[in-house]
């Protein structure tokens, strides 16, 4: 009876214990340490590429890409210029992470349209600022309130006396 408890006790023990063992689903490296170190001072970034470049070089062989690193990682290359490699690791991350597919297409589509951009600076230069209105943010009207237009009318067309409106070019 002693024996049988005692190999119950140990063996309880043992599935407690197998528990509580360091199992990680990710390699996140010292991304923490690192992702700090840089938003303290952000003069330090190429150290912080670095670092990133590095976490994803030792998660892939183990297939243990954190979520997110891959986007981060193209989001630095988007600012050095690295157009491609952006795009890339965009791609990365939602052959990784399908759930970032709609994100990660806005920012593979923006990231294009600086690619596009910078091949053609004339236009870029040449781009007027919007209008005035455009730039009024537009408030929600409260229940009960009349909106009265407060915008200048265009001016009528002149008439002939024939009573028919001229076209104004």
């Amino acid at each position: 009876m002693i024996v049988r408890i005692k190999f119950v006790s140990l063996l309880v023990g043992l599935v407690i214990f197998t528990g509580c063992g360091p199992t990680t689903r990710y390699t996140w490296s010292s991304y923490d340490v690192d992702l700090y170190d840089y938003y303290k001072t952000p003069a330090q970034k190429k150290e912080f590429v670095a670092a990133i470049k590095e976490a994803i070089d030792r998660a892939e062989p183990e297939n243990k890409v954190p979520p997110g690193i891959y986007a981060e990682y193209g989001f630095l290359m988007y600012e050095n210029g690295e157009i491609e490699q952006a795009v890339l690791y965009y791609q990365k991350e939602v052959n990784k992470w399908p759930e970032s597919k709609f994100l990660m297409e806005k920012m593979i589509a923006n990231t294009q349209k600086r690619q596009t951009k910078k091949g053609d600076n004339s236009k870029a230069e040449t781009a007027k600022a919007p209008a005035e209105q455009s730039l009024t943010p537009t408030l929600p009207t409260p229940p009960g309130t009349t909106v009265t237009d407060t915008t200048t009318p265009a001016p009528p067309a002149s008439q002939d006396k024939s009573g028919s409106a001229e076209v104004l070019k």
